[in-house]
């Protein structure tokens, strides 16, 4: 009999999932496997975007998943408890105090026994988060994951190595792509002090191949790759044609010594310019009225949210929150003027409706 935890779990993911689906213009899941849904498995992703890297994961594993997150957002107790109850685990980094580092020892103890049981980890072992289209180095904490799941028993544990592409993270509506990678298979006697370095190079090297990676050797040409690579932004989607694209680039720039020499590599027509005069009228005309539809959410966020977020990283996952908590606040608080002052109960069911049916047109079609 499944558990009222596990319930509660399954449906808020279910509820997550549809709020992602309902968010994003586009989401495409590529290399998913259930190969090792019966084994332990540590899952590890790059870390663009906040916490919607953690849940866009966890929705599309298909299994339960334990995910480690950064502790300040279990700050506030009833939250805390709350993300505790649904999966979540608080990690303590050196900026949170090293007084708070011994705080770990129980957290991996508990991953531990969830490897024992053949589940799942979601962990970003580049241990921070950046919205630079770019690998980081990776940090080895999760190596120690392995070792408390060893003092158990010694079973392999493998790792499965997960790609997150947005277009453009920050903005909305964006579109996102989570690539699967081949997971590497871990045995007990592989690890130790002098091989984790390889170890950490390889996950590296997977995690580089499953999205758009520029490397530091062009850091110096970063905002003109990442700009050339824009002008058909659905290549974001495609990271390995990107990093094709960008190993062409770092090719030629070599040979030929020149930035110019190298445009070429990346243009693409822009098809705005192509669109009819026509066609621009409408689409300007269709994103005026999703404005003055949402005039009041909107206003919310743009006035009195948006402005308190420091870091560019939260706006995206900020943005998504204040919509899963706002927008069916605002359709009841509809549904209930209209049935109060209307006193039409068909009417009061079909605005708010229609008034979602018209934002996800939006969302999917227009914006």
């Amino acid at each position: 009999m499944i558990s009222v935890q596990n319930q509660l779990t399954n449906l808020v993911k279910a509820l997550v999932r549809f709020a992602l689906w309902c968010y994003f213009k586009r989401i495409v899941v590529t290399g998913f496997s259930k190969q090792h849904h019966d084994k332990s498995v540590i899952y590890l992703g790059n870390h663009q975007n906040a916490l919607l890297d953690a849940l866009l994961i966890a929705t599309t594993t298909r299994r339960k998943t334990t995910f480690l997150t950064r502790s300040d957002v279990f700050k506030n107790p009833l939250i805390g408890h709350f993300l505790r109850y649904i999966g979540m685990l608080p990690i303590y980094r050196f900026r949170d105090g090293v007084d708070t580092l011994s705080k770990n020892i129980p957290i991996f103890n508990r991953c531990g026994e969830v490897l024992h049981n053949h589940e799942a980890i979601l962990i970003f072992p580049e241990g921070n988060h950046g919205l630079k289209r770019r690998v980081r180095p990776l940090k080895k904490g999760f190596v120690s994951l392995l070792s408390h799941r060893w003092s158990i028993d010694k079973e392999p544990v493998f790792l499965s190595p997960i790609g997150v592409n947005y277009i453009k993270a920050v903005r909305f509506p964006d579109a996102v792509s989570i690539v699967y990678g081949n997971s590497l298979k871990i045995e007990p006697f592989e690890i130790n002090k002098e091989n984790t370095h390889s170890l950490l190079w390889t996950l590296h090297e997977k995690l580089a191949v499953l999205t758009t990676h520029i490397p530091e050797s062009l850091e110096g040409y970063y905002d003109q790759i990442d700009t050339a690579l824009e002008q058909d932004s659905q290549l974001f989607l495609n990271p390995l044609k990107t990093n094709d694209l960008i190993a062409q680039f770092e090719h030629a720039l070599q040979s030929k010594g020149s930035l110019e020499a190298t445009t070429s590599i990346f243009f693409t027509p822009n098809t705005d310019l192509n669109k009819s005069f026509f066609s621009r009228t409408v689409s300007q005309f269709l994103k005026l009225l999703y404005e003055f539809l949402n005039m009041i959410p909107l206003s919310v966020w743009r006035l009195f949210l948006k402005p308190r977020i420091k870091q560019p990283e939260f706006v995206s996952t900020a943005r998504f929150g204040f919509s899963l908590l706002f927008f069916p606040c605002y359709f009841l608080l509809l549904f209930i003027l209209i049935a109060v002052f209307a006193k039409n109960i068909g009417m009061a069911l079909a605005i708010p409706m229609g008034h979602f049916m018209m934002n996800l047109i939006f969302v999917k079609k227009v914006l």
